[in-house]
């Protein structure tokens, strides 16, 4: 039976990567890319305000995130119509996207978020040493 990788974030997080650093040596991640950015261009005025909230709600998503918050924002865009067209199995596929985007009380505890560096974006702080 094949067992789950700890994801590198997590192991550092939970301390497991001094614990078994042989465990984690030679292991790398992708960076996701950079952040979630704007919503597609086919996107109608409802999925981008979805888009818009997701990407509020859910500060930790990145660019290599867009396929699933594309489809999450359909499928909400879809209940948010209501109707016929919401059945279980829609409510079922939303909830598994939000599942794995991080977004329920379970899955989000699993999220660790980077820290802001709040000079980052200060183009004056390599002048005024940071502060």
């Amino acid at each position: 039976m094949a067992r789950n990788r700890t994801p590198l974030a997590k192991a550092k997080m939970t301390g497991a990567i001094k614990t078994h650093p042989e465990r984690f040596k030679d292991r790398t991640e992708p960076d996701g890319g950079g952040p979630l950015g704007n919503p597609p261009e086919y996107f109608n005025a409802t999925h981008r305000r979805i888009w818009d909230m997701f990407k509020d709600e859910l500060p930790w998503l990145v660019r290599s995130d867009r396929a699933m918050v594309e489809l999450a924002c359909i499928t909400r865009a879809q209940i948010e119509a209501g109707g016929e067209a919401v059945t279980a199995s829609l409510m079922r596929e939303h909830r598994q996207q939000l599942s794995s985007l991080g977004a329920t009380p379970v899955t989000r505890s699993n999220v660790t978020a980077a820290p802001e560096d709040p000079d980052e974006n200060d183009p004056w702080a390599q002048f005024t040493g940071g502060n």
